[in-house]
């Protein structure tokens, strides 16, 4: 063979490689939920559960976990957000103290929003959106410093380029749904609304999930109630990520500026959570709302690789074929491939103690005794207890 053809098949071999690289990189995955999938139940280990662990949280009398609205997982402890109380507990559940105090002082805060860690200092941040600051707060609980937040910042991610804030736009009318600031509250960049619309009084509809904010594999993403698209956050920048595509399911402007609030839920979809686990991605959301009806949580479990999605019952869960325990409702994950979940201490008790639990034959029966030693050791007033679910390394 001469020079010159291999020089041609060379340069042939290098456009085909190039014109797949460019393919793929273009490729967007989507999960078609224009028609909603039947609803059915998933197992565990269906979706390649393996391992699970009971972290029954601490109670004294300074610490009293009524409920649970968000867990914030940090390198070595778990943020516990409750009403407006911040309860740190250590990874194995021991109580360590309260963060921030409750009130209209300079060091204190009316309303916690949202709550971040920076793990590379193990520094929190509280953001007040009434108040348009941000109080900061060492891994002990001591008072740091407090600043300006941009508008009234509702939810916000920790980055390495700074605190990424979302401004609120139940009103259609701010000129930044995103500030980019660093970490004393100036701003390095700011991205414009692209989702303006005409607020009426009848209107008046908050959407408490109106950007959700998620990590996974060393990276932030952002999902915006008007949009389909997924976002990852990179170089200072948005990229599309993924799509969920519900047709006409998906609120818009026009329907947001016409419609009252019952109308939007009845007719659009609400979203309530999102994130990603292992190959699959987690979507959860209402939709068809009835004024006194049975309305639904719904759960979308999709995989990224592999031809396998599932509409769940997100209330009634995960079915835990591991050890027999309750079902999992999955609310965020401890790193790429650990879901995070919660219960009650009464909720675990009446459980272990009903005929099906009893009766069934889950694949570690070994986990199954533990589950019942556990339970036999908790007090039916006692703080709630932290579920999690390993898939298969």
């Amino acid at each position: 063979m001469n020079a010159l053809i291999k020089i041609l098949i060379y340069s042939l071999l290098l456009i085909c490689c190039k014109s797949t690289e460019k393919k793929d990189e273009n490729h967007i995955k989507t999960f078609n939920l224009k028609e909603l999938p039947k609803m059915t139940s998933v197992r565990l280990s269906d979706l390649g559960f393996e391992d699970i662990e009971y972290i029954p949280l601490e109670t004294t009398e300074n610490c009293l976990v009524d409920n649970i609205n968000e867990i914030n997982v940090g390198d070595r402890f778990y943020l516990i957000k409750s009403s407006n109380t911040i309860f740190k507990f250590q990874n194995n559940g021991s109580f360590v103290t309260k963060i921030g105090t409750i009130g209209r002082g300079p060091k204190e805060f009316t309303v916690a929003h949202d709550v971040e860690i920076y793990n590379d200092n193990h520094e929190i941040y509280i953001v007040s959106a009434w108040q348009k600051k941000f109080n900061v707060y060492s891994e002990t609980g001591d008072f740091l410093r407090t600043f300006n937040c941009p508008l009234n910042t509702t939810n916000f991610a920790v980055t390495y380029d700074g605190l990424l804030c979302y401004n609120m736009n139940s009103m259609g009318n701010v000129e930044t749904s995103y500030n980019l600031i660093d970490f004393e509250g100036k701003v390095i960049k700011d991205f414009s609304n692209k989702y303006y619309w005409n607020y009426k009084q009848q209107s008046m509809y908050v959407y408490q999930s109106e950007n959700l904010f998620y990590r996974f594999d060393n990276h932030l993403f952002k999902k915006e109630v008007y949009s389909d698209t997924v976002y990852v956050f990179e170089n200072m920048n948005f990229n599309p990520h993924l799509v969920i595509d519900v047709g006409k399911k998906l609120v818009t402007t026009n329907a947001r500026s016409e419609l009252n609030p019952i109308e939007l839920a009845e007719n659009y979809l609400t979203p309530w959570n999102l994130f990603e686990f292992g190959d699959y991605v987690y979507y959860e959301f209402g939709y068809g709302f009835k004024i006194g009806g049975n309305n639904l949580i719904y759960g979308f479990i999709g995989s990224k690789s592999r031809n396998f999605e599932s509409l769940i019952n997100a209330e009634q869960g995960i079915i835990n074929d591991l050890d027999g325990g309750p079902s999992i409702w999955p609310k965020t994950i401890k790193d790429d491939k650990i879901i995070l979940g919660w219960i009650s201490a009464l909720k675990l008790k009446d459980h272990v103690a009903c005929p099906s639990f009893k009766n069934s034959a889950p694949k570690y029966p070994e986990k199954k005794k533990e589950l019942e030693k556990l339970a036999s050791g908790l007090k039916e007033t006692d703080n709630p207890v932290l579920v999690l679910v390993r898939l298969k390394k």
